[in-house]
Formats: structure tokens, C-alpha cells, sequence
């Protein structure tokens, strides 16, 4: 049975520290290795300004898991989280087809759900904006868990977008957050905040770009959830904490600090990118084994040892259990 939280969960409740998107741990023949998902979300617990865990999150993962092990993850999940800690959980686009999933997350333990704008305009390409968006806030408002909108980026992102995402957080009150995206586009990501701060209620813009996460804070982002706090929590952590207090050329140190491993993720396609946060992760012993399910190219030697030496050389503070 899953243990379902407690918790309401506000724009003010996801505010105010960072949220960790972890990834699925799989054995050599791709079978999810459920205790260790516990293990690992029991470590990232204890340090300081986690606010709580996302899981699900990555789009390619989770086409590989099936319903019910996607709720297995919230449930070994939850049991490693403190009490009043929050786990989000991604359900793909907003649909008819999400509700009773978001039900069976609930009950799983999710406190909040993540989705996606993608395709919201499908289906409704009659209706003026006013129209879809009056029908898209009936959605949400059906959904038994307050929603997080993810915003897309580069050529996922339509033009007008920032005008409907406002317009929808003005209709919902069921939306109380963004991820911002991991857009590196730092115009993209004033134009979208300074739009969301226009709506007359609180909503919480939760940045999650590695490249730009430094401006982004500073632009004032209200929390962050990032693949990036993963493998080096502390640090994101301290750069939040540093932006928010306006210790700027604290959080600039910090940034410059992690600049080296960011280059390394930032440079490749999106398997390659999994793959190597899975190999971080291993190497930081937060994640069991580095292999991915539907994932057959392993990591090229050189790469895996040049991460693993620009890790090391960071010298990230250690993940322990205390």
C-alpha cells in the first residue's frame, strides 16, 4: 500500500529550497531495483535545503517504465523522505487520460504533479484561447493533486506561450508552480517569470537550467528543481541559499565552481546526457548501478573517465547518510 502524505502543498510549501530529480536505478537486465531507490532518496534527505524529491521526470526513462512501477518509484520514494518533505512526480502531457493516474500517485504518496504543455492546444483548435484555456482549467481543477506546469524549450517552445501559461494560472488555482525549463535561453526565462509574477496570486517559478542556473536565481527564482542538484546537491543548495541571501559573489563562486561539469553535460544528446548523470551519480554513490533500461550504447571510457575526474577534482562535498 502506498503511504499516501498529508500535506498541502502551496506555492509557498515548493518555495524556498531545491528539489532533486533523480533517476530510476535498473540492474544489467533492466529490472528497477526498488530498495535502492529508497536508499539513495534517504541520502539526499539529510542535506540541507531539500525541500524534497521529483521522480519520474526524465521523458525517455519513464516511457520505459510501466504504470504500476512508476508508482512503485513514489512508493519506495516516500519511505526515504523526512516527514514534510515533498515528492513530485512527472505524468507526462495533461489529458482526460492523466486523472485517474494522478489519483493512483496520490494514493502511491505524490504530493504534486508535474506536466507538460505541449499538446494542450489539441483537440481544442475551434476554440479561441479564452475557450481552451476556461476548458484546460476544468482539467486541472478535476486533478486530486496541485500541478506543476513544465515549460518546454528551444523549438518545443511556441511563441505565444508565456501569454497562455499566465492566462492558465490566472484561470487554476490547481497550477501553483512552473519548472521554468532547462533552457539555457536566459531572455526566455525573464520573459516567462516576469509573466508569472503578474499574476495577482502566488505561483512558484522553480528554475532548472545547469548553464544559467546562477542568472536565473538571480532573476529571482523561488526554488529550483534540477537533474544538476542530483549529483552535487550540496552545492546547489549553497548557490540558492547564496543567491537568496545576496551573497551574489558567493553564488558566482559556487556557479564557476561547477562550470567544469555543467560543459560536460551540457554537450551532448539527451541518451548521452542520462547516461552520464547516471555515471555521476554512481560515481557519488547515490545511484546503485549506472545502467539505464532501452539504453544499449554504453558510456565512452574516455568520457566516463573525464567525468569522473572533473568530479573529483571539483571536490564536491561528500553524500553520506549523516
Amino acid at each position: 500500500m502506498g503511504q499516501a502524505s498529508a500535506i498541502i502543498v502551496t506555492a509557498t510549501s515548493i518555495s524556498g529550497g531545491i528539489f532533486v530529480s533523480t533517476l530510476t536505478p535498473f540492474d544489467e537486465q533492466g529490472e528497477v531495483l526498488f530498495d535502492a531507490i529508497a536508499d539513495q532518496a534517504k541520502r539526499l534527505a539529510q542535506i540541507e535545503g531539500v525541500l524534497g524529491i521529483a521522480v519520474n521526470t526524465t521523458v525517455r526513462e519513464r516511457l520505459t517504465l510501466s504504470g504500476e512501477e512508476r508508482l512503485e518509484i513514489i512508493r519506495s520514494t516516500r519511505k526515504g523522505l523526512k516527514p514534510g518533505q515533498l515528492l513530485l512526480c512527472c505524468v507526462g502531457e495533461l489529458s482526460d487520460a492523466v486523472i485517474e493516474h494522478v489519483a493512483d500517485c496520490k494514493a502511491a504518496g505524490a504530493d504534486a504533479v508535474i506536466t507538460f504543455p505541449a499538446k494542450w492546444e489539441q483537440g481544442y483548435e475551434d476554440q479561441s484561447l479564452q475557450q481552451r484555456l476556461a476548458t484546460l482549467a476544468d482539467l486541472t481543477d478535476q486533478l486530486p493533486l496541485p500541478v506543476i506546469v513544465a515549460l518546454g524549450k528551444g523549438d518545443n517552445r511556441r511563441p505565444a506561450l508565456s501569454d497562455e501559461i499566465t492566462a492558465l494560472a490566472r484561470y487554476s488555482d490547481k497550477v501553483i508552480g512552473f519548472d521554468m525549463g532547462a533552457d539555457d535561453n536566459v531572455l526566455h526565462y525573464d520573459q516567462d517569470y516576469f509573466a508569472l509574477k503578474s499574476v495577482d496570486r502566488p505561483l512558484a517559478c522553480l528554475p532548472s537550467s545547469e548553464g544559467a542556473l546562477f542568472h536565473n536565481l538571480n532573476t529571482g527564482g523561488d526554488g529550483v528543481l534540477s537533474c544538476l542538484a542530483y549529483v552535487a546537491p550540496h552545492e546547489v543548495s549553497a548557490l540558492y541559499r547564496a543567491s537568496r541571501e545576496g551573497c551574489f559573489p558567493e553564488a558566482q563562486a559556487i556557479h564557476n565552481r561547477l562550470s567544469p561539469l555543467i560543459l560536460i553535460l551540457n554537450s551532448h544528446d539527451a541518451e548521452t546526457r542520462e547516461m552520464i548523470y547516471r555515471a555521476a551519480a554512481h560515481h557519488r554513490r547515490l545511484l546503485v548501478s549506472p545502467d539505464a533500461r532501452g539504453i544499449s550504447k554504453p558510456l565512452c571510457p574516455n568520457l566516463k573517465t573525464q567525468l569522473h575526474k572533473t568530479i573529483d577534482d571539483i571536490g564536491l562535498k561528500p553524500i553520506s547518510w549523516m
